[in-house]
């Protein structure tokens, strides 16, 4: 019979409290994508520029620890310079060893077509080195352009994740396991090394849609989704679909993404901002995509600057953001292609100073 890996996290020195904890306050999470900024043409590729972009994603990181940012995640992306980090866990491994207290995280693994046992295995590792910082995004992946090149077809997309989440679990929290599925098999009895210091492992599953969100609620996992106005919907749905679970959840369990571009003044902002716009749709259309398919209208503004302005103007947006989805989190992305160093961490240090001191003690709707 498999035994469950007894360690207590909350006995750890130091101890930083996970993202779910303290839902009396708004917490900020940086997500990072590390887009490739130079030419895409694979002959131009030069790894000396992705030496500096690493290093100053890397800077920008360390100072988001110091303005008081809870958390940074990545994400991940393959075959194109769509980001430069295939491997978010090698990145954030690098992060777990130069930072101290940082919520460190996935935004998101693509569960559907990673090894479990592996991703498992990494998670410990992570986890152990980051004194019990890790936090785990999962999700199905979005690009098409992605999918048409991974070796499982996307239409086995839900089911390989279903599957693949429930090893995942097992691995992370049984001694002594065995799995049988339709991909995977562990036949004779197995334990991963490290464990998690943490126990449970904190996860976030990503969902907007009504199928996706009542599957979270009903699996008793944090919900991660897009920042889109939706009066409350989605999270009435988890809610629900974790009450009938046997599972209870507050707005600490939800956190939601959007794109920041904050500059002194909105004429500033909205410069940045049209200039950025363009470059992602002409990053977009590199991948092939126009105007009018889906995977550009539903990702462009998450990449060109969903909320822009002044300070005040993105405070006015977020507090309506947060109370109308009723999210306690929230996920900003300040960098992405055609945004600078410089331009980016004048977002982040505006949001730092003038936004979120402002947001964090948002009365609970």
């Amino acid at each position: 019979m498999s035994a469950v890996n007894p360690v207590l996290d909350n006995r750890l020195p130091g101890r930083i409290p996970r993202l779910t904890e303290e839902p009396e306050i708004v917490k900020f999470v940086r997500i990072d994508a590390a887009q490739w900024e130079s030419d895409w043409a694979p002959e131009k590729y030069d790894p000396g520029k992705t030496k500096a972009l690493f290093d100053s994603h890397v800077e920008e990181a360390l100072e988001a620890e110091e303005l008081g940012f809870d958390g940074i995640f990545l994400t991940e992306h393959h075959f194109d310079g769509w980001t430069v980090l295939p491997s978010p866990n090698i990145f954030l491994t690098v992060l777990a060893l130069k930072t101290k207290r940082l919520r460190l995280g996935t935004g998101v693994h693509v569960l559907s077509i990673h090894s479990p046992i592996r991703l498992a295995e990494e998670a410990g590792m992570i986890d152990v080195l980051s004194n019990g910082r890790l936090e785990v995004g999962l999700g199905k992946g979005n690009f098409q352009f992605e999918w048409d090149r991974y070796t499982p077809p996307r239409s086995e997309s839900t089911a390989r994740f279903d599957e693949n989440f429930e090893l995942f679990l097992k691995a992370l929290t049984e001694n002594n396991f065995t799995f049988e599925g339709k991909w995977n098999r562990i036949a004779k009895p197995s334990t991963i090394y490290p464990k998690p210091l943490q126990n449970p492992l904190p996860i976030w599953i990503a969902g907007s849609n009504p199928e996706s969100v009542v599957k979270v609620g009903s699996l008793g996992q944090n919900l991660a989704s897009a920042g889109i106005p939706d009066g409350g919907e989605r999270f009435e749905r988890y809610l629900e679909a974790g009450r009938k679970a046997g599972h209870e959840f507050s707005g600490a369990n939800y956190i939601v993404v959007t794109s920041v571009i904050i500059a002194p003044t909105d004429q500033e902002a909205r410069r940045i901002s049209e200039k950025n716009r363009q470059i992602m749709i002409n990053t977009f259309e590199m991948r092939g995509y126009t105007m009018e398919s889906p995977d550009m209208v539903a990702t462009l503004p998450f990449f060109s600057g969903a909320l822009v302005g002044s300070p005040s103007t993105v405070r006015d947006q977020l507090i309506f953001l947060l109370n109308d989805t009723r999210a306690r989190r929230l996920i900003v992305n300040l960098r992405f292609r055609g945004i600078s160093s410089e331009a980016s961490r004048q977002s982040q240090r505006l949001f730092a100073t003038e936004v979120m001191p402002h947001l964090r003690h948002l009365p609970r709707r």
